[in-house]
């Protein structure tokens, strides 16, 4: 007899999510998570060096709020359990005398004027090219970088484009997908569709409702997390501080050892990185020589904790940054205030971007001078800094392999950010939770 119907292997947000769709679905559920806290990089901490100020885990955007997997898995939450969102409503680029909003059509596209005129012609040509071949013909894997290499860019225009896919897949464009860039940047929607919805949702490039679907949870990226806990039906069962060290399966069903003591389940499912799970359960060889060379993307996010507020700041939304000439500077970052996280009458902002984990002593130096030259007055209304360094992903969206959620071994699922390339963060996390309920 085993001792429960699903053992649920990590305590991330996906593995949280596992866990509640499961035992609301009428199954036994153990989740076991090695760290002492839920939630992974879904988390809003008061770090001990800070005390009254609050930051969420790496910045977070919340995507696909309308019609996306956190809308669709609503239904399993407790009533008045799932979070309020507030609309992040657009995204600006940074400029020396200030911000210039991130276009979200063609047309407004073709007037912006942070890159040269040529350059704009051409890139709306290789936008709308790309467009019509997927239309017809479908989606042909491409790097970002592959599409634009004909031209002779500005070096500007370059780095706005690398900037870009850094922002929405963790990777430089000649990792990136074009597929991503598209539904990143609200020109074409996840998962696959048939010729007739790719000709008609070529209307976006006229007439696109930009960010409308995104948005940030009011009491921090934690309300996510504390609503899943929330709902837990009391089929769940939940220990922190337990590392799961072995994973065996006989014809009874699975073994799940920690240090303390063996579970015994009919189905595991393992939310925590793939590329380690053949470290505790023998896989296949094939399938574990592919998840190994999934990739990960370092992030640092740097929280800046201001006096009082300040105007430079005061939108709803997020910014990006991609002009440096200076290479003492960080060649690119995404910033957003979240006033909600700062104690009265003063302000948070979040700034990230991708480092080189093997070479970033000096990351955070170059990241704040960037900041601080583009905004002078911000150095001196500084209170506090607060340094985070994490995988914003378990994998990034690349043209790499993904595994599917059903592994070769029968009763063994995956899910998380390594599992499903759809969007990111916990948006992407959710899509796989949906795509294991399928099996279910």
């Amino acid at each position: 007899m085993s001792d429960y119907d699903t053992i649920v292997v990590g305590g991330g947000i996906s593995g949280l999510l596992s866990a509640l769709t499961l035992a609301k679905k009428g199954n036994s559920i153990l989740l076991l998570e090695k760290t002492d806290a839920l939630g992974g990089n879904c988390r809003t901490y008061e770090p001990l060096d800070f005390p009254g100020w609050r930051v969420d885990t790496g910045v977070h955007a919340i995507t696909e709020l309308l019609y996306g997997p956190l809308n669709q898995l609503k239904q399993y939450f407790d009533p008045g359990k799932f979070p309020i969102f507030r609309r992040h409503n657009d995204y600006y680029i940074r400029k020396k005398y200030g911000l210039e909003k991130f276009p979200s059509t063609l047309p407004s596209f073709l007037k912006m004027d942070a890159l040269p005129a040529k350059d704009r012609l051409m890139l709306a040509g290789d936008l709308l090219n790309t467009l019509i071949s997927r239309a017809i013909f479908g989606v042909k894997e491409k790097a970002v970088y592959d599409v634009i290499s004909k031209h002779e860019f500005s070096r500007k225009t370059m780095q706005f484009v690398d900037a870009l896919s850094y922002l929405l897949s963790g990777l430089s464009m000649k990792k990136t997908s074009v597929s991503r860039l598209l539904e990143g940047s609200g020109f074409s929607s996840c998962g696959k569709r048939g010729i007739i919805r790719r000709i008609m949702e070529m209307a976006k490039l006229f007439n696109n409702s930009g960010y409308r679907s995104q948005g940030y949870p009011l009491g921090g990226i934690q309300s996510i997390t504390d609503g899943v806990i929330g709902s837990f039906p009391k089929n769940v069962e939940y220990h922190t501080r337990q590392e799961v060290l072995k994973i065996e399966q006989d014809e009874k069903g699975f073994c799940v050892s920690t240090p303390e003591v063996d579970y015994f389940s009919d189905r595991v499912v393992y939310s925590g990185e793939v590329k380690r799970l053949p470290a505790i359960i023998e896989m296949p060889v094939k399938w574990s020589r592919q998840v190994k060379e999934l990739e990960q993307a370092t992030a640092m996010t740097v929280w800046l904790g201001l006096k009082e507020p300040m105007p430079e700041f005061n939108y709803n939304g997020s910014e990006v940054f991609f002009d440096v000439c200076d290479t003492d500077k960080e060649v690119f970052y995404w910033l957003m205030p979240v006033p909600e996280l700062s104690p009265r009458n003063k302000s948070l902002i979040g700034v990230s971007t991708i480092i080189d984990p093997k070479n970033c002593h000096d990351s955070k130096e170059k990241l704040l001078n960037t900041i601080y030259s583009l905004v002078p007055a911000l150095e001196k209304n500084t209170e506090m800094i607060h340094t985070q360094i994490m995988a914003p992903e378990k994998a990034a969206v690349s043209l790499n392999y993904f595994p599917s959620i059903k592994t070769p071994v029968n009763g063994l699922y995956v899910v998380g950010t390594d599992t499903d390339m759809r969007s990111m963060g916990i948006t992407r996390a959710g899509y796989s939770v949906l795509e294991l309920l399928k099996h279910y």
